[in-house]
């Protein structure tokens, strides 16, 4: 009986070589925006921690540098916290961009592995009918033996 060969198989392969690939490239984009909501909490707590130490100072006494210092740290630490912000809102963009791949993909593959297991059972059918032929003339082949020698 001649082996199985699917046809399309080195492009399964291909496809589930890239789905690997797109799930690898998404763990590493949510471990990007990770870093960045991690970045933008550290960013927010050294403005909260600042602006505290303003209040506290400015209760005392601030001299009018002191005040500039504090006002032009904290909007420096806004813009950064900004720029972070839009950084993550590429992120989550090319998050789901990702997401949409590996859902057509994952489409993709599950087509070709019907495709395949259609191809397999017409192949177990064809040789099953094979077998069964050959059984056949074998049975009848074997009764015309039996006919000739008696």
């Amino acid at each position: 009986m001649k082996k199985f060969n699917f046809s399309l198989q080195k492009v399964l392969e291909i496809k589930e070589q890239l789905l690997d690939n797109f799930k690898i490239e998404l763990s590493g984009l949510n471990n990007d925006l990770k870093n960045i909501n991690d970045a933008v909490e550290n960013l927010k707590r050294q403005f909260r921690d600042i602006n505290q130490e303003f209040v506290n100072k400015s209760r005392i006494s601030i001299s009018v540098g002191e005040m500039t210092y504090y006002k032009l740290l904290m909007e420096s630490i806004f813009k950064q916290i900004e720029v972070k912000e839009e950084e993550k809102h590429d992120i989550i963009k090319k998050i789901e961009a990702k997401r949409q791949e590996i859902v057509n993909m994952n489409k993709e593959i599950t087509s070709l592995e019907k495709l395949k297991d259609k191809e397999l059972e017409k192949h177990n059918k064809e040789a099953e009918k094979g077998e069964e032929i050959f059984i056949e003339e074998f049975v009848s082949n074997k009764s015309m033996a039996k006919n000739y020698t008696i």
